[in-house]
């Protein structure tokens, strides 16, 4: 698999996507303050900025009705819980300071004016009940690691109300008002109480399916990046094990390997960016061609590319397949030089034979192939010519119905002695091809 196999994740994929969207104005409120923290920070800073706008603007309405209903008698409430509407929506100011300071100072004036308020107009009003849903958002706006603090919150908010239900059982001595009044009150109380529950189980739901997104991007990446670095079928049995160490013994394989001739010379005349584009752009190529002839390609070592066929899952046409992908590469080098202009040229040799494959390293895992097999298709490679592919007896005995082959004759290899070799020429006249797959372009 190449490189370009990784799947890059499209734009809407990177963030988690709810069934619905708050209105815009709340998502910008949910922004104030929150940038430089990390992703999970900023999450639980949003919570507290939405929550402290909506409770700023929840507070409106009880002053209009304090002040339309009878201002005369109602006048302590709007002199006290007036200052509530600029206080809740300074709060997200306060995120410069710390990412526990807003929430801390959240939770204390919610506390404050919460018990004022039931002082103010006793239980029968019903505004003891916004002691429940801020419970259950201390632990959003402080997060799972201050599970301390949460708690606390949580137990004070208990003490509260039931400090409203055993003593604030009327409205305060120094307040005139009708049973009416603390009617209207109950009933605008419950729907925003309401409201703030399913806001902050809205925000409940939205941190867990961001976590779970997070997740599964993170885990759809690794499997990507393991299945680009190691063959699918390796990565899929490193995945079941304990151990990193993985060896396979193949009893019959065809090894490849490619090297572009006058690279060194050439690569000492170009700047670094050029080098790492020229090699990309024929390595690219290659890698096509293996996905197109089903190989596997095994890695580069400068400007060398090793690819093998039959591994890790057996196949029986592997020869077959590695030649023909050997002539393609003689093509594909052929259309660089024109589009490029001037000559890239490789010299390629070819093995066939057992190997023994398998996985190496602990911090940068590798797939790699060993044995003789590799050993002799390296020096057919390293002994070769420039633009030709050169195999041994074995593998032009394994393909001569299929194949035309020109005898070079007897050379000296390094470590192998004298050895009679061929040039691989093309494909028989009416020879079906090994891989039947789309051409590669570029």
């Amino acid at each position: 698999m190449s490189s370009q196999d990784i799947e890059i994740l499209p734009k809407r994929d990177r963030q988690a996507r709810s069934p619905w969207r708050l209105p815009p104005f709340l998502w910008w409120v949910a922004r104030i303050g929150t940038s430089g923290y990390p992703p999970h920070i900023r999450r639980r800073l949003a919570v507290t900025n939405v929550i402290s706008i909506m409770v700023s603007l929840m507070t409106v309405p009880y002053i209009l009705l304090y002040a339309l209903y009878d201002k005369e008698a109602l006048w302590p409430a709007i002199i006290a819980f007036s200052p509530q509407i600029i206080v809740y929506a300074l709060t997200p100011a306060l995120h410069r300071f710390g990412p526990q300071v807003a929430a801390v100072f959240f939770c204390f004036e919610w506390l404050t004016f919460g018990l004022g308020y039931c002082f103010f107009f006793g239980r029968e009003s019903g505004l003891h009940f916004y002691f429940l849903p801020g419970a259950a958002a201390s632990m959003l706006i402080f997060g799972s690691d201050r599970l301390l603090l949460s708690a606390l919150v949580a137990v004070v908010a208990l003490c509260a109300f039931m400090t409203t239900e055993l003593l604030f059982t009327g409205p305060a001595w120094f307040l005139h008002v009708d049973p009416a009044f603390l009617d209207i009150l109950f009933y605008l109380t419950v729907p925003f109480v309401f409201l703030l529950i399913f806001t902050t189980v809205y925000f409940a739901f939205q941190e867990a399916t961001q976590a779970e997104v997070a997740l599964e991007r993170e885990y759809r990446f690794s499997e990507k990046l393991l299945e680009n670095i190691l063959p699918r079928a390796v990565a899929t049995r490193l995945k079941h094990r304990d151990s990193v160490l993985l060896a396979d013994h193949i009893e019959a394989a065809t090894i490849l390997f490619a090297d572009i001739v006058n690279f060194t010379p050439r690569a000492a005349k170009w700047t670094p960016g050029e080098v790492v584009t020229f090699l990309s752009r024929v390595f690219h190529r290659f890698d096509e061609l293996a996905v197109a002839h089903g190989l596997e390609k095994i890695k580069t070592i400068g400007d060398a590319y090793m690819v093998a066929g039959g591994l890790p899952e057996p196949r029986r046409d592997h020869a077959e397949a590695v030649a023909a992908m050997a002539l393609d590469i003689l093509d594909s080098c052929r259309k660089i030089s024109e589009e490029c202009g001037e000559t890239v040229e490789v010299r390629i040799g070819l093995d066939s034979g057992p190997v023994v494959a398998g996985v190496i390293g602990i911090n940068k895992i590798l797939y790699d192939v060993w044995g003789d097999t590799v050993n002799t298709a390296a020096r057919m490679e390293s002994h070769g010519v420039a633009g030709r592919i050169q195999v041994a007896d074995c593998l032009k005995h394994a393909l001569e119905d299929r194949f035309d082959f020109e005898l070079r004759g007897e050379i000296e290899v390094k470590g192998k002695g004298s050895m009679r070799v061929w040039f691989l020429t093309g494909r028989k006249l009416g020879g079906e091809p090994a891989v039947v797959a789309e051409a590669v372009t570029g």
